[in-house]
């Protein structure tokens, strides 16, 4: 089956609400969010930003396109953007009442070491479940396959190394 344009949509419309509303909850805070990531560091994530979107650009290429999902494999992929997304939105909620201190710090200290390994691991489990399925292993797939593994792999590592064990550590840990 093709991948349905209903959770095509809703995985459009989330991701889009998540690009919006960034800046505009970062007002503001983004200093106090960036805490003492500056100069190149912060550079670096930047550019590791644009990394991780174009890198989801393979897979949701082959996500539209390919006509022999299962089921099961629909049901798994749309869970895990979906996941991947609201987690993505509820981080910055918790990193901004980080800032302000709008809760009890260990609470919310918790709570993003929590949400910032479950954007990672949402990238694992889809790397998973891309890996199980057959058509991409095809050899006129090859290519696809390679930037596919590129992309969501680096999503990872910028997931899991950058955000959940340098700047929780740089930005929560050591500013706690």
């Amino acid at each position: 089956m093709q991948f349905p344009l209903t959770y095509t949509l809703i995985i459009a419309l989330l991701a889009v609400i998540l690009i919006v509303s960034y800046p505009v909850m970062l007002a503001g805070n983004a200093e106090k969010l960036w805490g003492p990531i500056k100069g190149r560091l912060r550079m670096i994530y930047y550019v590791s930003i644009g990394l991780v979107l174009l890198g989801f650009l393979p897979f949701a290429y082959f996500l539209l396109r390919c006509k022999m999902w299962s089921q099961d494999e629909v049901r798994k992929i749309f869970a895990a953007l979906v996941t991947l997304i609201v987690f993505s939105w509820i981080w910055i909620v918790l990193a901004i009442w980080f800032a302000e201190k709008k809760m009890d710090r260990m609470i919310n200290a918790c709570l993003i070491f929590l949400v910032l390994l479950i954007v990672a691991l949402s990238i694992l489990y889809l790397i998973g479940i891309v890996e199980k399925h057959t058509e991409l292993k095809t050899k006129g797939n090859a290519m696809i396959h390679t930037l596919i593994y590129a992309g969501l792999g680096y999503a990872f590592f910028h997931t899991f190394f950058l955000d959940f064990i340098l700047w929780f550590y740089l930005v929560v840990v050591k500013g706690y």
